[in-house]
Order: C-alpha cells, then structure tokens, then sequence
C-alpha cells in the first residue's frame, strides 16, 4: 500500500445547493449563470475567456462569452448516445494562442468508436476538421473519454474498460487504461512500452483527469462497481489493480492504492485543481459527483489526501467542475452551469 493513503469511507452529503457552512466557516453555495442547457458534460474556459461545453448527447459544442450563449455551436460532433456514449470531453492546446486548435472527444455514430478530434477556432466556428486518435473501443458503458495536455505537453486520454475487467490487466488492449499521445496523435517515445499509447493500466472507468499544479501530476476519479468509487494519483506504467473478482477495500500491494475510496458509491465524475485563493483552498482538488451532486474539496499533501470538506451539495447530477480566469470554479449539472460563490457571512 502507499504511503499516507486516506481512505474515505461512508463519507455523508451534509450541505445544500443554497450553501452549507464548511470546516472552514466559509458558507459556498452554486449560483446558475446559464440555465437551459442539454446535459453539459465537459466545460472548458479559452485562454481568452470564453467558456465551451460540450453537450452529451446532441454533440453540439457550445461558446459563451460572458455567460451569453453564441446562437450558433461552434461545432456538432456526429455523436452515437448508446448508453454513456456521446460528446464526452475537450481540450485547448497548450499553444492555443498561436496555433487556436480545440481537441474533443467522442463517441463516433458513424464509425462506432470513440474518436479524438481537432478543430481550429475561427471567430467561435470550428474549421479544418482532423483526427487525432481513431478507432478507441466502444461498449455501452465504461467509456471513458476524458482528454487533457498535461504540462509535459502531452496528450491524455482516459478509457474504460468497456464493461470487461479483463481488459484492464492487458497490456496489449487500450480498454481500463490511461493513454498518452503527441499532440499530433503519433505514441511519445517516453512511453512505458515502445510504439504503445499505454500510460497506467488496472483502471475501470476514469472519468474526471486533472493535472496537480506544480508537478504536472495527472489525477483522475474513477467509478468503482457497488463499492470503492476513487480518486487516483497517475504514475507513469502504474498498475492500478482493477482486475476480475477484485475484492471491495482491496489491499493487494502489487498494486498502486488509491488516495480516497468512496463507499457506499457516488459515481465521482469531473475533477479540477482550484488555483486561486478565492476560496481559501488553493492547491485542492475539487471533485463533483452524479449520485448526490455534490462538489467536495480534497486536500492534498505530498502523494496524500489530508482533509476533505463538502462544499455544495443537491445539485442534482453534476458532470463536470473547471476553474474560470478569475478564480472560480463552475459546475455543469444536467441542464445548467453553475458558479460557485461564498455567501457573506451573517
């Protein structure tokens, strides 16, 4: 087992969605800035300030500037919506400014995979359409999907286990892996196995993939079965231990432990790294959840989770949480976007 794992166990939601006083004393509450929305299940701000969303299930990729909804998407992503296929994430490359490419992925209706995809951004217009990684693995659950650049400019691609736990032992199949690309599609050379995209193994369905500010660290939430949803710490050719008939509470030390179980489970899904001091918690790692829709704070020390608190909570479903340019944090549920604000104090 790692060192200084926190395990959180039979955690309660505590809070509302009209605000709930913390450990902290500070009292969050999450305050609609765009209503109306089809299930928004990736947000990303442009290094300019717009906000994008992909949305699940129609594949439009919407923009607001200043939370006012452009009429027209900047895209409409051919999607498949079988189960939890669809529109799942997107990207801004790391050189946006000069190069204006937006990455996405999804789940394709025509050719029946998940697909990565750049655009280049032309006046909230995407053009010049490419495929980056093709031919991803489908089932009707446990997709994955999430993409992210890390700060070694590399690109992160999360995918299920396609239902098959089997698949996550194998290192010759992607499915329960997390897989890392050259910006162009092409297999860095720095992988852990040549000519192989496998970054970690032994994953069952990560949904949310954030990088630690600082150490480029990617961290991901992962979906457990009946038991042991997680948050993870990714190590280069790490084996995180989901496999056939695995036991809930595993210790098996072969393995990498997690930093945080959840049980019973939530369905954890978009993470984030809050970076600012608007909230008095710089550095933690915030993380929503579909079950209870609640957004929970992790702080973490060195490779370990040391407290955790409940910010808001009664959101419905919750899909995705991303920090905007000036400091605060969004939240999508299944039909709107949130920010979440601090209420002054009485």
């Amino acid at each position: 087992m790692a060192a200084g794992i926190l395990l959180l166990l039979g955690i309660g939601c505590g809070g509302s969605g009209g605000g709930s006083q913390t450990p902290t004393g500070r009292t969050f509450a999450a305050v609609p800035v765009i209503e109306s929305v089809d299930t928004p299940s990736c947000l990303r701000f442009a290094p300019d300030g717009r906000l994008f969303f992909t949305e699940l299930t129609t594949g439009r990729v919407r923009v607001a500037s200043g939370f006012s909804l452009s009429a027209t998407p900047f895209t409409t992503l051919p999607v498949a919506t079988a189960g939890e296929q669809g529109a799942l994430s997107m990207a801004f490359d790391p050189q946006y400014n000069t190069n204006h490419f937006v990455y996405f992925c999804y789940t394709d209706a025509g050719a029946g995979c998940d697909r990565v995809v750049r655009f280049t951004d032309s006046a909230n217009v995407g053009t010049a359409e490419t495929v980056i990684v093709d031919r991803l693995p489908i089932a009707g659950n446990h997709n994955g999907g999430r993409i992210g650049f890390g700060a070694d400019g590399k690109l992160y691609v999360t995918i299920g286990e396609n239902g098959n736990p089997a698949n996550s032992q194998n290192p010759n199949v992607l499915p329960g892996k997390i897989l890392r690309y050259n910006p162009d599609g092409t297999v860095p050379g720095d992988n852990p196995v040549a000519g192989n995209p496998m970054w970690a193994l032994g994953l069952r369905n990560s949904f949310g993939l954030a990088f630690q500010p600082g150490t480029g660290t990617p961290f991901v939430s992962e979906n457990g079965p009946g038991c042991d949803d997680e948050i993870n710490r990714i190590v280069k050719g790490a084996n995180y231990g989901w496999r056939p008939d695995q036991p809930c509470n595993d210790h098996d030390s072969a393995f990498v432990m997690p930093l945080a179980r959840f049980n019973p489970t939530i369905a954890p899904t978009g993470i984030a790294f809050s970076t600012s001091d608007a909230y008095g918690f710089a550095g933690g790692l915030v993380m929503g959840s579909y079950n209870d829709g609640t957004l929970r704070e992790f702080s973490i020390s060195g490779s370990a989770i040391t407290s955790q608190q409940v910010l808001v909570t009664g959101l419905g479903h919750l899909f995705d949480v991303t920090e905007g340019p000036d400091g605060f944090l969004y939240l999508a549920s299944s039909d709107k976007i949130y920010r979440l604000t601090i209420l002054p104090s009485l």
